[in-house]
């Protein structure tokens, strides 16, 4: 950050401004970049910045996305849909959000993880006509970023188990 290239005039402003959202939480770079083009500031100075700041180890796609899992799958399982939805709407790019929840949840088994969350909410459903738990456990199963196969699946089997008790 100390070379002697010719910076843009608004370098410095785009450069603290980015600084003090980092300093509230991590972001992603282009939730950063939306931010600071929104205050009007030129497009090559924010590319500038957030390029340093990136070459500083301040802004990191990666991490971030890594760090973003593992706190929303410590509140609740959820498919690879809805957590690389989450990672878009947070800023990243689609392929990088993809590739990161893909060797994130290698390895886990997300039929088992489908299932949990079905038995969980086909408690609460307890006193409905089957047909009715199997429409909603398949939506809010859908809303929680599984595949079909998984949610049927583990609609299916919450269904069976809920009447079997």
């Amino acid at each position: 950050m100390s070379d002697q290239r010719a910076r843009h005039p608004e370098y410095a402003e785009a450069k603290s401004a980015a600084i003090r959202l980092l300093a509230h939480r991590a972001r992603t770079r282009g939730h950063l970049e939306q931010k600071l083009r929104g205050k009007g500031l030129a497009a090559e100075a924010v590319e500038e910045a957030l390029g340093d700041l990136e070459r500083a180890g301040y802004v990191n796609d990666q991490q971030y996305a890594r760090d973003r899992i593992d706190a929303l799958l410590r509140q609740s399982k959820q498919g690879p849909f809805a957590l690389t939805h989450k990672l878009v709407q947070d800023g990243m790019d689609r392929e990088l959000a993809e590739r990161v929840v893909g060797e994130t949840l290698r390895g886990e088994d997300l039929s088992d993880w489908a299932l949990q969350v079905a038995e969980e909410r086909a408690g609460k459903l307890r006193g409905l006509e089957p047909d009715a738990v199997r429409r909603r456990l398949y939506g809010y199963l859908k809303r929680r970023g599984f595949s079909d196969a998984h949610c049927i699946s583990a609609m299916e089997k919450a269904v069976t188990d809920a009447d079997s008790d």
